[in-house]
């Protein structure tokens, strides 16, 4: 008797640039786990009653974007730790009848930075976040638990990004105003764009990175497209880069064994059909 396949999937407006249905199907395929990965598109103003009614469907969980991470935040039943601290959601699954809200940004954002900068080196790094929406406070709160010293926000709306910074009340962490930008540039090793500038369809981020220090790292949370016009210019300087492939991967990894049960093979590396899918423009 064959067993019924598990569903799970990803919500977003608009979610036709999502590569998470590739990465998923991957690695149900590579573990030979009987199930599938669907895109749905949800509309913000439907999405509470969308994520309440998968109670009533056979979908194990759904990975959520863009703009839907407060709406999946606000439709569960229970909330996991990383999602509290960040009040949003980018991951539902069902357990015993309740619908759970889980944030995975914490562990992406952060598994791929270590791949290049150790703990003690990040203890010694002045960092500069840009942007103020759910990605970023998943980045303030990895960086805090990392004891990173020195950790500068910046926002094209400045008090958004002053709401958070006070919000937070941590020593470390400070506020500049946009006007300000080209200083926290100058200032920081590490510079990380949790904004949506730069990606496609957007518009480019108006930063320019020629005062950045020569030894900085720059990472940008986007991956469509993956090399970001903020990513160009760092590369053109010489500067250590990464795209927010990386993430999306790490991420994924923790909702994958939530859905379906199973962690995927930790030395799998998808990154190359995610990057030909990128390059052809096929998902």
């Amino acid at each position: 008797m064959s067993l019924i396949p598990k569903l799970a999937g990803v919500c977003g407006w608009p979610i036709h640039h999502s590569l998470s249905p590739l990465l998923h199907n991957f690695w149900l395929k590579e573990t030979g786990i009987k199930g599938a990965y669907i895109p749905f598109a949800v509309r913000q103003d439907e999405a509470v009653y969308a994520f309440k009614s998968l109670k009533q469907t056979s979908i194990a969980g759904v990975n959520v974007t863009l703009p839907l991470k407060l709406q999946a935040f606000e439709a569960a039943d229970d909330v996991t730790d990383d999602a509290r601290k960040l009040g949003v959601a980018n991951c539902l699954f069902k357990r015993n009848g309740k619908l759970i809200a889980h944030n995975t940004d914490l562990e992406g954002f952060v598994a791929p930075l270590l791949t290049l900068m150790k703990v003690t080196e990040l203890t010694q790094k002045s960092v500069l976040i840009i942007g103020a929406g759910g990605a970023s406070k998943a980045v303030i709160g990895a960086l805090l638990s990392l004891g990173v010293p020195e950790i500068c926000l910046i926002n094209r709306t400045n008090k958004t990004a002053q709401d958070i910074v006070d919000m937070v009340n941590v020593p470390s962490l400070y506020f500049l105003p946009w006007q300000d930008r080209q200083d926290a540039i100058a200032r920081s090793n590490l510079i990380i764009n949790a904004s949506s500038g730069g990606m496609a369809g957007k518009a480019a981020l108006d930063i320019s990175l020629e005062n950045a220090p020569d030894d900085g790292l720059v990472y940008d949370l986007i991956y469509t497209p993956m090399m970001t016009p903020l990513l160009s210019e760092a590369k053109k300087r010489g500067l250590l880069i990464m795209s927010g492939l990386d993430m999306l991967i790490a991420q994924a990894r923790p909702s994958f064994k939530l859905f379906y049960g199973q962690n995927p093979n930790p030395t799998s590396n998808p990154k190359d059909i995610l990057l030909t899918a990128l390059k052809s423009g096929v998902r």
